[in-house]
């Protein structure tokens, strides 16, 4: 008999590993953002269940000769809690170079990211401090393993392997220290061939041809270790289906964004919007449906000039295309031909630069032709050819032909709106009036009555002695009125006569007077209230006229207008209380209304050092002098008449108020259809405004003598 060692190499496809580490938090640098973490020791770990007939023991050598350090040294990953699936895991790095062995343990260190970048970075770092996470956690593969020993005896002996060829790759912080014993990272696909070298002793026969002894028979598996392989079973099962039913919610989630992505930008090309513009919509997250009703609106937007919005609300437009430049340039030309056009819009443009600043009046290559040729450009531009086409049949195609597949106006009737719509705008704020000077502007939300309140004041605060208590004070009504607004309007056609007849310059001219037509039709709508009951205004819901006794906003004592007639009017105003008369509103009047024939007495009173009143006009100064920004003359009140009106300044209080529509602006409005009655188009301009008294306090009043 004799005896001799054999060894015995297997390979095993085993997961990755990993094992609980220590944070070292006394060498946390807040500034640098890092950390030294002590990731291994080397310790014992029972190991086993699943990938292996029998439970063993895994030590990990920490002789450097044994530890492929250079993945971890060069910048491994620092994740969280073992997240490697997605780039959001990745929450810091290993610092190059810092990762070592030393004294048979392992160090490290670690550097987070920053919180602007990776707030759940910034969270994880602000635990370590804080010293409420303590644990990492060290990510490895096994190489090779050789059997050094046994732990117990009989039916409980379980052998050891140690580790002598493995590679730290990643280190993770983890809420808590695991079961070493269940340390396999079982939700990870990954495997690597192992070698496990077992040394057994054997014995022979004398006669080397004898076959060795049988093997003795295989130790039973404790209770302990099969319970805990049982539970690592379920825990590596369990894993299994959450990661196969997360890779299934991925690829569906992948494939409907490429979908997404696919049809927008379909969606931009069909529509001329172009790439820009799609990828706009895929990186907002924008939808399908959405982004087709915001390529819609856009196509609209540049036929009528109105802006267009992105998801998330931002302007947005796709550039001024060929279109675009051929209407600019085209007006600008049918602008720069008649001369009183021009040198309305020019002045209105002044007033208000926003609203004409797409006005040019430079006709370029357009310049010098005629209304009918520039149809006759629209309609080829459409691919209809107009060699030897009737004029009558040409510009009715001008009128009628469609710009795109879409429904859209064509180009020249768009031209043509494009003109008549800023004449009359501009018309309309050229026009000379006075009731913006003293009167209010509101909006209303329809065609329904809206109030307007005034709340009363609060009482006076209360002198408190010690220890007394506060008292309520009571909310005080509130007086109000009550405005409302109107549609105006007036419709005008542009025949094919017109056109044939080179009669741009009558139609501007209808463009213009209806433009002043509506800056004229408010201006008598406010003096026609004020000239009711005799120049006292409306009669209001208690049956008395705006202006009486009973609102206080009438000076009884008629008297010429001089400075102390004035004065006494001021005073008047200034007498003026809240509703419910606790306090005074501290009105003055601002604005002066007079008529025509005493403007220039009003004017002198108003600037002169002294009073003009006083025979000796050196000694008197004027006490009125400045009192009113503005003196307003006006033939709308009777040249006999003497009755003079003062309002307060119309931001703060205003007497008269003419509402609009909300949403239509403060001026009339264009819309544009295929004549009916006419062989051509018909525009139907429309103005939301009307005049109304406001607040009574806001005015006070003087018949004169």
């Amino acid at each position: 008999m004799a005896q001799r060692n054999t060894v015995q190499e297997r390979t095993l496809e085993l997961p990755v590993l990993s094992r609980v580490a220590t944070v070292l938090p006394k060498t946390l640098n807040e500034e640098a953002r890092t950390v030294d973490v002590l990731w291994t020791t080397g310790a014992r770990v029972l190991r086993g269940g699943g990938f292996f007939r029998d439970p063993f023991y895994e030590e990990l050598s920490l002789d450097p000769k044994h530890v492929r350090m250079k993945r971890l040294n060069n910048g491994a990953p620092m994740l969280n809690a073992h997240d490697g699936y997605d780039l959001s895991g990745v929450i810091g790095v290993v610092v190059a170079g810092s990762a070592r062995i030393e004294n048979g343990k392992g160090y490290a260190m670690v550097r987070f990211a920053k919180a602007e970048d990776d707030p759940a970075a910034e969270q994880i770092f602000r635990k370590v401090k804080d010293g409420i996470i303590q644990n990492v956690s060290v990510g490895y593969n096994t190489y090779r393993m050789e059997e050094v020993g046994s732990v117990g005896g009989g039916d409980s002996k379980v052998p050891v392997f140690r580790a002598v060829d493995w590679e730290p790759y990643e280190l993770s912080p983890v809420p808590m220290g695991a079961d070493d014993g269940a340390g396999f990272r079982s939700a990870s696909p990954e495997r690597t061939p192992c070698v496990f070298v077992t040394r057994q002793q054997e014995t022979t026969m004398a006669d080397e041809d004898q076959p060795l002894n049988p093997p003795a028979p295989q130790p039973a598996v404790p209770a302990a270790v099969a319970a805990t392989q049982a539970a690592t079973m379920a825990k590596i099962a369990r894993a299994k289906e959450q990661a196969a039913q997360i890779a299934l919610e991925r690829d569906a989630a992948i494939a409907e964004e490429r979908l997404r992505s696919a049809d927008i930008r379909k969606i931009g090309d069909q529509s001329g919007l172009g790439e820009e513009w799609s990828l706009k919509q895929i990186e907002l997250g924008t939808t399908v449906d959405e982004a087709r009703k915001l390529a819609f609106s856009e196509m609209v937007r540049k036929q009528t000039g109105e802006p267009a919005y992105l998801a998330d609300g931002t302007h947005f437009g796709a550039g001024e295309d060929a279109r675009d430049k051929f209407i600019r340039g085209a007006s600008a030309w049918l602008f720069e031909r008649d001369d009183k056009a021009r040198k309305m819009l020019e002045a209105a443009k002044k007033i208000d630069p926003d609203k004409f600043k797409d006005v040019s009046f430079n006709g370029g290559e357009f310049r010098g032709l005629s209304p009918i040729e520039l149809a006759r450009k629209c309609v080829e531009r459409a691919g209809i050819r107009t060699a030897g086409m009737d004029k009558l049949k040409m510009i009715g195609l001008a009128f009628t032909q469609r710009a795109t597949n879409y429904q859209v106006t064509g180009d020249f009737p768009n031209i043509l709106e494009n003109v008549l719509g800023k004449v009359l705008l501009g018309a309309y704020m050229t026009q000379q009036a006075t009731w913006p000077r003293f009167c209010g502007v509101d909006t209303v939300p329809d065609f329904r009555t809206s109030n307007r309140y005034r709340t009363g004041s609060l009482p006076s605060l209360d002198v408190l002695a010690e220890h007394q208590e506060y008292q309520t004070g009571a909310i005080p009504d509130a007086s109000k009125y009550a405005l409302s607004t109107q549609r105006l309007g007036k419709m005008f056609a542009v025949s094919q006569e017109t056109i044939i007849n080179d009669d741009m310059g009558a139609l501007i001219q209808m463009a213009t007077e209806i433009g002043r037509s509506g800056q004229r039709t408010i201006e008598n709508a406010v003096y026609a209230l004020l000239a009711l009951n005799s120049g006292l205004g409306p009669t209001q819901s208690d049956s008395q006229p705006f202006f009486h006794a009973n609102r206080a906003n009438v000076n009884a004592t008629g008297s010429a207008l001089s400075v102390a007639g004035m004065d006494a009017d001021r005073v008047v105003m200034r007498a003026q209380k809240d509703p419910n008369s606790l306090d005074y509103l501290d009105l003055t009047p601002d604005r002066l209304l007079v008529p025509d024939s005493l403007k220039g007495t009003a004017q002198v009173i108003n600037d002169a050092q002294y009073d003009p009143d006083t025979s000796n006009k050196l000694q008197r100064p004027n006490m009125v002098r400045g009192l009113f920004s503005d003196i307003i003359g006006t033939p709308r009140l009777a040249a006999s008449s003497t009755r003079r009106y003062l309002f307060a300044d119309p931001s703060i209080a205003a007497a008269i108020v003419v509402a609009f529509l909300e949403g239509y602006g403060q001026g009339p409005t264009m819309d544009s259809m295929n004549g009916w009655r006419v062989d051509g188009v018909e525009w139907k301009v429309t103005l939301y405004a009307k005049a109304q008294m406001g607040d009574p306090k806001a005015a006070v009043t003087n018949a004169g003598v």
